[in-house]
């Protein structure tokens, strides 16, 4: 349809105006008094709003808002959809906001497809479309059902920070069984990890993609609000008959495996359920981390622990009998924990003795210069055998680090060869191994700092500043290169032993905030 104003050539002129984002012949046009606005260009019936807005033209939308009436942002197009509606598919957030300043009322405005611009973004994955709409899409407008449906939109594409917010603010969405029941049959039909391929029932599903998916809070968040209005959640079983908790131990998640305390008696029976295997939790306990869990530690030493760490915890909740319990396949949870592990086991044991040996050829180097430096003082000795520097600041500094540097050397040999002539039991993994390393690692680092420092005093004492400069704390700076460079490269590995070694059990399974209740 051609505006009686325009004429042909003209429309074809502003149309690809439009698409190219040309301002000059639509303001041409503008001056010559020509009303463009509602004027369509296409034979959709789209205005140049719409196709500025299609073609993600930023600054072209920007000067046409400038230019026209509010009443003009809401054009339908033939298809019923107003340019509003093309920017939120575009995913330009400028263009929607400029848009939106211009017309409040344009998030109320439905699509061909009776979704409000908000569900367009959502059904379109367009997340920050998403972050955008939410807050200025206005509640009063929506009838319950188009909350509900907003809501199971955003968990349907894979914003569940949005339907948590949605959650947090629209507390009726679940307040009824049926609202819950369709949120997860949407989650079930989530597809789900390689470590959970399995088809199936519903709950199996909720468990999985509650549970499966690390290192985010909300997956606690999620179940804690659910519970709040489902309290049966923490009975449903998959057709494997695992419960969350069974779940979550499967897949290590620790945040949420810790909820179990808060359900009081009920968890000294959740735990007698076993699986069809007749696996109880601690056989799931026992079985190998998936990978994604078993790597967030570096060395198979620390997986190793980090497996026994779960399986102690496990331990604590479960009955007596079940301890001595047997699968189908006739294994306790122990010995399933010893076949599962065996690899990891050898693994761990290869990781730790070369560790141990790489460190150890470094402490007993620092060792053997920290003793012939001992014997070698800077300046040497007076007729009398006195040292010359003897009253010396810096000769106290030289004494006392060469000393420190000598017996954390030492003490370090002691660790690192007690490692090397471990027995490598299991249990070793647990405690012994990790203290041993933990202590060796800290005593080389001392002996580290403490040889730089008596390098550093020796050059302060033999050159000293009036003869020779600048030049003794230039050298006494690049001393200590070595340590920083050291503490870069093993920083994390002295962090994570020392969090699995002196508080493990609280690190890893410290209740969280959330309440189930």
């Amino acid at each position: 349809m051609v505006s009686p104003e325009l004429a042909e050539e003209e429309v074809d002129t502003l149309y690809r105006a439009a698409l190219r984002g040309d301002w000059k012949p639509i303001e041409t046009a503008l001056s010559s008094g020509k009303k463009i606005a509602s004027t369509k260009l296409t034979e959709r019936g789209d205005t140049i709003l719409h196709i500025a807005a299609t073609a993600k033209q930023t600054s072209l939308v920007y000067n046409l808002v400038k230019h026209f009436e509010k009443s003009d942002l809401e054009l339908l197009n033939n298809e019923k959809n107003t340019a509003f509606c093309f920017a939120t598919v575009s995913g330009v957030v400028e263009i929607a906001k400029v848009m939106y300043e211009k017309n409040n009322n344009l998030p109320k405005i439905r699509s061909s497809l009776e979704k409000t611009p908000l569900e367009m973004a959502i059904l379109l994955q367009k997340r920050k479309m998403v972050e955008y709409l939410y807050p200025i899409t206005p509640r009063k407008d929506l009838k319950p059902e188009e909350i509900r449906d907003i809501f199971l939109a955003t968990i349907h594409a894979d914003m569940y920070d949005i339907s948590l917010k949605i959650l947090k603010e629209e507390h009726t969405i679940v307040s009824t069984t049926e609202n819950v029941g369709m949120a997860l049959e949407v989650l079930a039909g989530k597809s789900l990890s390689h470590n959970h391929g399995c088809q199936g029932w519903i709950w199996e599903r909720l468990v999985t993609i509650i549970t499966a998916i690390p290192y985010i809070t909300w997956n606690v968040e999620l179940l804690t609000l659910l519970t709040h209005s489902y309290p049966d959640l923490i009975w449903e079983v998959n057709k494997e008959k695992h419960s969350l908790f069974h779940i979550a131990v499967i897949n290590r998640q620790e945040k949420m495996f810790s909820l179990i305390y808060q359900i009081g008696a009920n968890k000294d029976l959740i735990t007698l359920l076993d699986d069809s295997k007749k696996n109880n939790i601690l056989h799931l306990a026992g079985e190998i981390a998936p990978p994604s869990r078993l790597n967030i530690v570096s060395g198979a030493a620390l997986q190793m622990q980090r497996e026994l760490l779960w399986f102690k915890e496990v331990e604590k909740i479960v009955s007596h009998p079940l301890l001595d319990m047997k699968n189908k396949d006739g294994k306790t949870p122990r010995e399933l924990f010893s076949k599962k592990h065996k690899q990891l086991r050898k693994d761990g044991e290869k990781w730790m003795k070369d560790t141990a040996s790489s460190c150890m050829v470094m402490a007993t180097l620092i060792a053997t210069v920290a003793f012939a430096a001992a014997f070698n003082v800077p300046g040497g000795n007076n007729e009398i055998g006195t040292p010359v520097f003897l009253k010396n600041r810096w000769f106290t500094v030289f004494v006392i680090s060469d000393s420190v540097a000598m017996f954390s050397s030492a003490t370090s040999i002691m660790m690192f060869l007690s490692i090397l002539t471990s027995r490598y039991t299991e249990d070793d993994f647990l405690f012994s191994l990790p203290a041993k390393l933990m202590v060796g690692l800290i005593s080389l680092f001392a002996s580290i700092v403490c040889v730089v420092l008596t390098f550093s005093a020796t050059f302060f004492l033999v050159y000293n500043e009036e003869k020779h400069g600048p030049l003794p704390r230039l050298v006494a700076a690049l001393a200590w290169l070595p340590i920083t460079i050291y503490t870069v490269l093993n920083h994390r590995l002295g962090i994570a032993l020392i969090h699995s070694t002196c508080w493990p059990a609280v690190l890893m399974f410290r209740r969280g905030k959330h309440r189930l209740y």
